[in-house]
């Protein structure tokens, strides 16, 4: 009897639990203010052999030029923190790369035109969350990834990124997240577009 109502509290504790996760993470994504700027590209831990550091691509699928100037780009810790420097314009269209460090970044992706840094922190290489506010402070894109399945698992330190799919798709769900062809395709349209 003990054991059965152990269980039954346990259940009980489980779906509440499930429940306010599923409401909280519904509610985040219900209060993005939708620019047409998503995360389209993530590179959070390169292989030995080919080491651009980490890097964010955002793509502009909506039909509007926005200004980016003072956007905030952070990770899941609201103390890493980037800002966007004045006068970034994003047409139509477009792709712009955030890198943790320009120098490797434009050592082995030389054609990339579009592009800033450093931001002063590393994405996680177990998982992590990656959020763009504009700037007023209004949440504006947020993925949250993993190196665990069903997470594409060979982006963990072999070489490829996490591309998605289609920048249309839901990008705060896996199923709209592929493993890159190569090393990823930072400034132009994902290896893996459907």
């Amino acid at each position: 009897m003990f054991k059965t109502k152990q269980i039954q509290k346990f259940n009980f504790m489980f779906i509440i639990h499930i429940f306010f996760f599923s409401c909280d993470e519904e509610i985040e994504r219900n209060n993005i203010t939708d620019y047409g700027i998503v995360i389209n590209e993530i590179n959070y831990n390169s292989s030995d052999d080919f080491d651009p550091d980490d890097w964010v691509e955002l793509y502009n699928h909506s039909n509007d030029t926005i200004d980016l100037s003072g956007w905030l780009f952070k990770d899941e810790n609201n103390d890493h923190l980037y800002i966007l420097p004045q006068g970034i314009i994003m047409p139509p269209d477009q792709y712009l790369v955030i890198c943790k460090d320009i120098v490797k970044f434009t050592e082995v992706f030389t054609e990339v035109n579009v592009y800033h840094g450093d931001f002063m922190f590393g994405l996680g290489g177990g998982g992590d969350q990656i959020r763009l506010f504009d700037s007023s402070g209004l949440l504006s894109d947020r993925v949250e990834y993993n190196d665990d399945p069903p997470w594409p698992t060979i982006v963990d330190g072999q070489g490829p990124t996490l591309e998605l799919r289609n920048p249309l798709l839901d990008n705060a769900k896996w199923q709209s997240w592929s493993a890159s062809q190569g090393y990823g395709s930072p400034g132009e349209i994902n290896s893996t577009y459907e």
